[in-house]
């Protein structure tokens, strides 16, 4: 019997010393692929200058000279504050093998099997800032290979920052958005840096409705004569989604791309900048442009998507020249010949400082700009200005029409004024005093035209004329 107790403790002590080595071969198999995984995440690449490669990008960002170029290869959050020194570029890429601008000096151009597709992504935590003395490029797939109604926006690969640090784009440095910047941080544009967004015009009708519209080929091409209506009400530049700080002297510009006559065509817009721009600031003064993707613009479910500009310190509403190709030849087309669109899905906030009219601009319906105290808005007597208070979009090809949405007006708060010299229409309303509206004895407020396109591509009468007046209206704060 004690042999048997013997012989059961000995089976059992080798059975235990079995288990703990199976345990421990298993412990130690676990710790190894643990380290073997560590190990991979720790010295796997993330970012390349030309041969040598970097386990973290701002090791790659410290190392970069002047010409250089950094690839982002891999997914990474950034775990501390880096500067991108001047002369140097980061690509944050859309696909495979990507290198950046193509032989168009542009962003990859769409094909019509390409599928919208997130590729890469650079994660900016928050408290980390990312300071850009260089240039970045955010890449992505744009573009339909189409004529007509497509919207030209991210149709293949795309890149994506995710900021809820700062970007702080330095006097030199670009930062070129093709792809999406979201997340609660923000991005500055300090005096001479410039930030690009992808601008994408919206119910295009095409360039030969385009063209008849404005006045022509011979005309617009040849004789260098173009004219009201603008070929286009509709556009969304909000791919940077995230809060934009933008600094007098600095510039903000869209990033268009439009298919016609068989081929893409490009060009820069510009849209705050004090020597070309639709919006110049003051000395001084500063923008802050947000984007709430779920606000609602109008009756449709499906129109959300608003932006709102504060202007800080003073602006002018200006002209804009940009470059664009019809029919093979590259022309200079300058707003200041037409009645500049501004579209119902932007709101406006005009805070301490004057802020003029230089040129003739149309808020269409869904449109509000509010002039807050210690801020005056003037319209000189050689401009005119109209805010829509309806507009019934004429039947136009597909679903081009503008859509179904609230009257425009201005809203006067404190002791703001709006000083009309020239010609203006359109509901304001005032909170303090009707006085808050001032009248030129030579302006004009009555039978304010303005143009509109009538129907598709007609012919005979390319355009319609709609009249507005001045409404003033006193309302509570």
């Amino acid at each position: 019997m004690q042999n048997k107790n013997r012989l059961l403790l000995a089976m059992g002590t080798v059975l235990l010393a079995a288990f703990c080595f199976i345990a421990v071969g298993a412990l130690e198999d676990s710790s190894s692929d643990n380290d073997v995984t560590l190990s991979a995440t720790s010295t796997e690449p993330v970012a390349m200058v030309g041969t040598e490669t970097f386990t973290t990008l701002e090791a790659a960002l410290e190392y970069a000279f002047e010409g250089d170029t950094i690839i982002l290869l891999g997914d990474y959050t950034m775990s501390q504050s880096a500067t991108l020194y001047s002369g140097v570029s980061l690509l944050i890429p859309c696909m495979d093998d990507d290198v950046g601008y193509t032989s168009t000096g542009y962003n990859p151009d769409g094909t019509t099997s390409s599928v919208k597709t997130l590729y890469r992504t650079l994660t900016i935590p928050e408290n980390v800032v990312l300071t850009v003395e260089g240039s970045i490029l955010v890449n992505a797939v744009t573009g339909y290979p189409a004529g007509g109604d497509f919207d030209q926006d991210i149709r293949g690969g795309y890149a994506q920052i995710n900021l809820s640090g700062d970007i702080i784009v330095e006097n030199g440095g670009l930062l070129d958005n093709c792809g999406y910047i979201k997340g609660a941080g923000q991005v500055t544009a300090k005096s001479g840096a410039e930030i690009r967004d992808l601008f994408v015009i919206e119910s295009w009708r095409g360039g030969s409705h385009a063209l008849n519209l404005i006045g022509g080929l011979f005309d617009v091409i040849l004789a260098d004569e173009y004219h009201d209506p603008f070929p286009l009400n509709e556009y969304n530049c909000h791919n940077i989604e995230s809060t934009v700080k933008i600094e007098s002297g600095s510039s903000f510009i869209g990033n268009v791309k439009m298919y016609g006559a068989s081929s893409f065509n490009y060009t820069l817009f510009p849209l705050i900048d004090n020597t070309n721009g639709l919006i110049r600031l003051a000395p001084n003064a500063y923008i802050i442009k947000t984007y709430n993707e779920t606000a609602s613009n109008g009756a449709a479910a499906n129109d959300t998507g608003r932006t709102t500009i504060q202007i800080y310190g003073g602006a002018t509403a200006d002209d804009s020249t940009l470059n664009f190709t019809f029919s093979g030849v590259s022309k200079d087309l300058s707003t200041s010949r037409f009645t500049f669109p501004v579209d119902g899905d932007i709101e406006f906030e005009l805070h301490s400082g004057n802020y003029t009219f230089n040129d003739n601009f149309k808020f269409l319906t869904g449109s509000v700009m509010t002039v807050y105290a210690d801020a005056t808005l003037t319209v000189p007597s050689d401009k005119k200005v109209v805010f829509y208070d309806e507009f019934n979009d004429i039947d136009n090809n597909g679903t081009s029409e503008y859509p179904q949405r609230d009257a425009a007006y201005i809203l006067l708060k404190g002791n703001s004024t709006l000083n009309i010299q020239g010609s203006f229409a359109g509901i304001v309303k005032c909170e303090t005093s009707l006085d808050q509206v001032i009248v030129g004895a030579n302006a004009v407020t009555i039978n304010i035209e303005s143009k509109e396109a009538n129907g598709y591509n007609n012919k005979t009468a390319p355009s319609v004329s709609l009249y507005f007046d001045l409404q003033t209206q006193l309302v509570t704060a």
